[in-house]
This record gives C-alpha cells, sequence and structure tokens, in this order.
C-alpha cells in the first residue's frame, strides 16, 4: 500500500495522530495500531478477529486489512 493509501485509510477510519484506534458502538475508542505484533495480535480478539498485518512501521489488528467487524464504524 503507497503511503497516500495508508493515509486514505488512516482518514477513512476518522483517525490521526499519535493513537490509532477505532470505535466500538459505545463510542470509545479502541486502539487498532501498535507497535508490536505481539500487541496487535492480542487486541485482535476485541475487534471480532486474528492476528496482525503490517500497516507502515506499525502492526493493526486482524490478519488482513480491514477484516475487522468494527472496522470503520
Amino acid at each position: 500500500m503507497s503511503l497516500a493509501g495508508m493515509l486514505l485509510a488512516l482518514l477513512g477510519l476518522g483517525l490521526w495522530g499519535g493513537v490509532v484506534s477505532a470505535h466500538e458502538h459505545g463510542g470509545q475508542p479502541k486502539q487498532a495500531m501498535f507497535k508490536t505484533r505481539a500487541g496487535a495480535e492480542a487486541a485482535a480478539p476485541g475487534f471480532g478477529c486474528q492476528g496482525a498485518h503490517p500497516m507502515g512501521e506499525m502492526w493493526m489488528v486482524c490478519e488482513k486489512h480491514g477484516q475487522s467487524e468494527q472496522h470503520g464504524h
């Protein structure tokens, strides 16, 4: 994914800044990107998925981008 594509993906999530997150149904942000693969894998079940995938220099929950049940909500 190009840098522009990554920026559009982040903007599509309504996210920008130091902590990247996705929103739960209750409106509370959940962290979706981590500095380590282990951190993303540990958080993945909270998004209804398993695993992690690289996103630039960070790791994002779910094996594939967009796989999360709560992605973009």
